[in-house]
């Protein structure tokens, strides 16, 4: 083998590294904001449960303001 193909192939190999780590960089971020949107999405989720609940329970609280108001107009 000559040198200048072993030198070829440790400098291709090099590069390769330098590929895969990259690659590995970017897995890493991604999954990150992967897990960050995630996160976010719970959060969003519980709020609008919680929005949700006081809804419902501000309807029921109006529906019986409206008959206790029919109850006052009548007597």
């Amino acid at each position: 083998m000559r040198a200048s193909s072993f030198l070829q192939i440790v400098n291709n190999s090099t590069q390769i590294d330098k590929a895969v780590d990259e690659i590995a960089a970017i897995s890493e971020q991604s999954a990150a904001g992967v897990e960050q949107t995630s996160a976010t999405m719970q959060q969003t989720s519980s709020t609008m449960e919680e929005v949700t609940n006081s809804s419902n329970q501000l309807a029921k609280m109006a529906e019986e303001l409206n008959h206790r108001v029919l109850q006052f107009r009548l007597s």
